[in-house]
């Protein structure tokens, strides 16, 4: 952070810190999959259990962010004040880097297949469902209350599944 309060837009880092900071964020990662798991199989609240996997999602597109840093003059580049920092840069990487199972933790209407013509709509987990999870809010309109997002048990753990698999593919030292 600048004197003035501000973020620094670009933070240059060693290759060395570049490499082991990618890599603890990607521990991260696997332990908030781990511990929503844990409290999934424990019989948790989902609401909970998806808000913390949004913490998942989220640390993951930080990763992906470091990942796409540049090396200029043997100093790595990291955005940080626009993708690091940035909590929707970094869920829109996560979820336009994962397939689309590794992005939805409920679905409120109809099943699939049986939506032409009626109302399906796919709870994504993004930042708007953590604050659902763990905070309460009023509605836009200020009359009423935020409802917590609708979760599926079974879609988050599948959810869970497929992507705790493309964390272990991208190297986590366990």
């Amino acid at each position: 952070m600048k004197e003035n309060g501000e973020w620094i837009k670009i933070l240059g880092i060693t290759e060395d810190l570049w490499k082991r900071i990618m890599q603890k964020t990607l521990e991260g990662v696997f332990r908030f999959l781990e511990s929503t798991e844990i409290l999934l199989d424990n019989e948790g609240n989902e609401v909970i259990c998806a808000g913390l996997y949004t913490h998942a999602l989220e640390e993951y597109g930080k990763f992906l962010a470091l990942k796409q840093s540049d090396c200029v003059a043997g100093k790595v580049r990291i955005e940080y004040k626009d993708k690091f920092r940035d909590h929707t840069a970094k869920f829109r990487l996560a979820i336009e880097n994962l397939p689309h199972e590794c992005t939805i933790i409920g679905v409120i209407g109809f099943e699939q297949g049986f939506e032409q013509g009626f109302e399906r709509e796919e709870i994504v987990s993004d930042l708007e469902a953590r604050w659902g999870a763990f905070y309460t809010d009023f509605v836009d309109s200020g009359d009423d209350i935020k409802s917590a997002p609708p979760v599926d048990k079974k879609i988050l753990k599948n959810a869970l599944n497929k992507f705790r698999v493309i964390v272990l593919k991208e190297g986590i030292k366990i």
